[in-house]
């Protein structure tokens, strides 16, 4: 069997196993349809489940071995406790985890891959085997919780495993199917003829003892079937089965005789039954009944399909099939009808108790209060007639809506509806005629007080009216959803009492705590988000900082003088340039008067020159 989904029927069809996006491995019993188990793991929001699959265990080789004497009495015990039904569970942190379905609990935690585990398989001769992103496909040892074998897939990605009819052999399922040899681990042969990864794989073994394997691809539209022979030289298949859309599973079993059935279930929620005898046809097989389930349109517009989630054949040649939604899923043991091509299954909504239900447009008693009658919800029963030309306090229309107004303005002496017995009318009156304006009238309210005390005013008729329309406001955005979850801890807190004595509890509350839980997932990625946008911006800001303080630290500051500065520099410069002028001229008469008195002292010198000269001449003469 090949498990490349996160839900699988058990091999006898007793069980359906489900793990949701949300960590949570459900099982039902399909007899009764009822939750039996239930199991979180402690890393379901980190680490989910991706795939699964059913495992029988034998007990017999644990315990040990009876004493002669007692063999015949505890033969009976031991063939009822000899298998014991245990989901194995493939998640994105590489693990394998075994959950025993009889104790409710974790055995054990296979560690062995580096990845995602993406496809898994149990074989009754060979044990469990397991493949990953890391490129390793790997056989168990259960009994040692440890890897018995482990070798290199390739360099594709595995996507489907399945184990022969005979143990002896395993196919690992890529684009192309690799056929492995369990006792040497070396690959016998190759088969190609998908363009996408092959995502079901099947293996069937016919009484006259040949061996075929069934998969099935994304975007193709048909299944192959292809013959596990060696020394068949043909790469093409013995066979194909058409089909309208992508195949989700695939379920076989053999008729008396040797005719294969073939259950497939496609991605648009139907399911397709062939009959196919191994002849060596390569023409395309059509279905030969088309299985489909609608809704009942007794009280709808239109038909409405309720998608098929998987299938099974059992052994008495009828279809297990499992339909609606994985919350609440709905189990039917069908009989084919081969009548005609298409078997349509017109099943309507689950059905309540109608003897809870009762009616509230009928009067109990009659409460008056300041001056305004209010008609009570109830039970049926029987009213006296008013008397002829009692009035009573009767009324106008106009003024009855006025004391029904929700404003507080509105009402005389500013005194408000705390009480709630205005609010609840007018609830009561919009679950029933399902308005709009009024609804959002009536639950956009931020005191608790008076949502607490309109709750307490409800008649227990109203409780699942008003669950559906707190289920839609907390499908909205984060107002709404604030909003609902105010009015429904006040519903739980006044009625708990009377919900928790309800027999479909887990139908009213089952989509309000798959939404809660879908929402709660979300919020450790949303921390983790904040934490790393809070960290860059934080990073980018001190960067910032640092830039602005270097600059400021290296820039020069320049400041601008004054006016009057600007004036006193302008006549400062004046006077400096005319006293320079003066310095000038000054300073030329004065050269001009040196040179002057040069001139006469060069000629006084001269003239003496000229005296001393003469006074020499007649010196001489005197002297000769």
């Amino acid at each position: 069997m090949a498990a490349t989904a996160n839900y699988a029927f058990s091999f006898d069809g007793e069980y359906f196993a489900h793990c949701g996006n949300d960590g949570k491995l459900k099982i039902w019993d399909t007899g009764t349809g009822r939750l039996k188990d239930e199991y979180v793991s402690n890393f379901h929001l980190s680490s989910p489940c991706c795939v699964l699959t059913w495992l029988y265990v034998s007990s017999r080789a644990t315990n040990t071995s009876p004493l002669p004497w007692k063999k015949r009495r505890r033969k009976s015990v031991s063939e009822e406790s000899s298998q014991k039904g245990i989901v194995a569970m493939g998640s994105t942190n590489g693990k394998v985890t075994i959950y025993d379905t009889t104790t409710s609990s974790v055995t054990a935690q296979l560690d062995g891959h580096f990845d995602t585990v993406t496809a898994i398989t149990w074989s009754e001769n060979t044990g469990l085997f397991s493949a990953s992103d890391d490129h390793h496909i790997i056989q168990w040892n259960l009994q040692e919780n440890g890897v018995k074998c482990k070798w290199k897939s390739g360099k594709g990605k595995t996507t489907s495993l399945a184990v022969s009819a005979d143990g002896k052999s395993l196919l690992s399922g890529e684009r192309i199917i690799k056929w492995w040899d369990l006792s040497t681990m070396n690959l016998i042969k190759t088969f190609t003829g998908h363009a996408n990864q092959v995502t079901c794989l099947r293996t069937i073994k016919m009484t006259s003892g040949g061996n075929y394997v069934i998969s099935g691809a994304y975007g193709d539209g048909y299944l192959n079937v292809w013959a596990l022979d060696e020394q068949r030289n043909e790469r093409t298949p013995v066979a194909s089965l058409a089909l309208q859309d992508d195949p989700i599973s695939v379920s076989t079993n053999i008729s008396e005789n040797s005719q294969v059935m073939v259950l497939v279930v496609t991605r648009s929620g139907q399911a397709h039954l062939f009959q196919y005898q191994p002849n060596g046809r390569l023409k395309p097989l059509k279905p030969s009944l088309n299985i489909a389930v609608a809704s009942d349109a007794s009280q709808k517009d239109s038909i409405q399909q309720i998608s098929i989630l998987d299938a099974k054949l059992t052994e008495d040649q009828k279809l297990l099939l499992s339909y609606g939604t994985y919350i609440n899923p709905i189990f039917e043991k069908v009989t084919p009808d081969f009548s005609n091509k298409v078997q349509c299954l017109v099943r309507s909504e689950l059905k309540r108790s109608r003897d809870r239900k009762e009616e509230i447009s009928k009067v109990k008693s009659v409460a008056i209060e300041d001056n305004v009658e209010y008609l009570t919800p109830g039970i049926i029963g029987t009213t006296s007639k008013r008397a002829k030309g009692s009035s009573g306090s009767q009324l106008l229309l106009k003024d009855r809506l006025e004391n029904l107004s929700l404003s507080a303005e509105s009402n005389p002496a500013g005194n408000t509806t705390s009480k709630g017995s205005n609010r609840a009318q007018l609830l009561i009156q919009g679950l029933n005629s399902k308005d709009k304006s009024i609804l959002s009238n009536i639950f956009l309210t931020k005191n608790e007080s008076i949502i607490r005390n309109t709750i307490a005013k409800l008649p227990i008729q109203a409780i699942g009216p008003l669950l559906k329309e707190l289920t839609i406001l907390l499908q909205g955005k984060t107002y709404t959803s604030k909003i609902a979850v105010r009015w429904l801890e006040a519903l739980l807190t006044a009625h708990a009492g009377h919900l928790l004595s309800q027999a479909d509890l887990v139908e009213l509350f089952g989509p309000i705590l798959s939404l809660i839980d879908a929402k709660l997932a979300l919020l450790t990625e949303l921390s983790k988000l904040k934490g790393r946008v809070s960290l860059v911006t934080g990073q980018i800001s001190q960067t910032v900082d640092e830039h602005d303080k270097d600059i400021a630290e290296n820039c020069l500051v320049y400041q601008d003088s004054d006016s009057s500065d600007e004036d006193g520099g302008i006549e400062d410069k004046y006077l400096e340039s005319e006293s320079d002028e003066n310095w000038e001229e000054m300073s030329n008469q004065e050269d001009e008067e040196a040179q002057d008195d040069q001139d006469d002292q060069d000629e006084r010198n001269d003239e003496d020159v000229k005296s001393t000269n003469s006074d020499d001449e007649d010196e001489e003469s005197i002297s000769s």
